[in-house]
């Protein structure tokens, strides 16, 4: 036994090394659990915008319900990007597209997933004239890559 130490300095000790390192790993846990909301809620867009993209690349007919539809999703969805993305893991080590810009330029991020929003509004407001929407579609597929551009990492 050392000198100066009681068991229950010993234990003490042991307990506050334990909450430390279960404190590190709920904070491990939260980070993985945010990325994973987050690239969650953006495949749930993309299979939203795929089948748009097709009509637009005109690889299936068009559809003005199913654009008009999905386009009102997108534009639900899209405001819940800042509120997945608040908690900044940046330092962390977990596979992400996610740039660090994101945390450093708050508010232009949050201010393009906003306007990707309203674009995806304008959309399903054109459905129902083909030409209109593919004209709506560029600038929602613009609004996209300014954000994509910025703050997501290129392959």
């Amino acid at each position: 036994m050392v000198k100066g130490f009681s068991a229950l300095s010993k234990i003490i000790c042991v307990t506050v090394a334990m909450l430390l390192s279960s404190t590190a790993l709920a904070a491990d846990e939260r980070t993985q659990n945010a990325v994973e909301a987050r690239q969650g809620l953006l495949k749930v867009v993309r299979s939203y915008f795929g089948p748009i993209y097709a009509m637009a690349g005109g690889h299936i007919p068009y559809d003005a319900e199913v654009v008009e539809k999905n386009a009102n999703a997108i534009a639900a969805l899209l405001p819940m990007i800042p509120d997945l993305f608040r908690m900044d893991t940046s330092g962390a080590d977990i596979p992400t597209e996610a740039l660090d810009g994101i945390w450093d330029n708050w508010e232009d991020f949050a201010g393009k997933a906003e306007a990707s929003a309203e674009k995806a509004r304008a959309l399903a407001a054109a459905a129902a004239d083909e030409e209109a929407a593919k004209a709506a579609f560029r600038a929602f597929g613009g609004s996209c890559s300014a954000c994509h551009d910025d703050y997501r990492e290129q392959d």
